[in-house]
C-alpha cells in the first residue's frame, strides 16, 4: 500500500511517528540523512521531535511529512561505500516488508493482527506503547 508523499501529517500523529521513528536504533537511515531529505537542518529537527524544545511550524511539519513518506514508500535507499552514506532516489519504490504483529481492540477484547507490514511504519503504537498507556 504506497501513500502519496504529497499528504501531510497531521501534527500531533507526525510527532508521535517521528519521535518513534528517531528513537529507533533500527531505523535504517541516520538522522542527518533524514533531515537532509527533508530539508530541514538537523539540529532543528532533533529540537522539535526529540527534545520538543522548538515548535511544529506547518513548513516543517510539511516537509517531514513529505520526507517521511518517501522513506517509508521506499523511494529512496541509503548507500554505503567505503564509509560515506548518501542517499539515492529509486526509480521504483521498495519498500521493506517483514512479518508483524500487533494488538487491536475490540468490542470483544484485544485481539492479535498477525501479517505482512511495512518495517518503516511507525503510525501504529508498539506493544509497550499500549501497556503503558501511551
Amino acid at each position: 500500500m504506497e501513500i502519496n508523499p504529497d499528504d501531510v501529517i497531521p501534527k500531533q500523529q507526525l510527532k508521535e511517528i517521528i519521535n518513534r521513528f528517531l528513537k529507533d536504533k533500527k531505523r535504517g537511515i541516520p538522522i542527518k540523512l533524514f533531515a537532509e531529505l527533508c530539508g530541514v537542518n538537523f539540529f532543528h529537527l532533533r529540537d522539535v521531535f526529540l527534545y520538543q524544545t522548538e515548535p511544529l511550524t506547518e513548513n516543517v511539519q510539511r516537509r517531514v511529512s513529505k520526507g517521511y513518506n518517501h522513506w517509508k514508500n521506499g523511494d529512496v535507499a541509503v548507500m554505503i561505500r567505503f564509509g560515506q552514506k548518501w542517499l539515492e532516489w529509486r526509480k521504483e519504490s521498495k519498500p521493506k516488508m517483514v512479518k508483524g504483529y500487533g494488538l487491536q481492540l475490540g468490542n470483544d477484547g484485544f485481539k492479535l493482527k498477525i501479517g505482512a507490514k511495512n518495517r518503516y511504519d511507525y503510525s501504529n503504537p508498539r506493544l509497550d506503547e499500549y501497556f503503558k498507556g501511551r
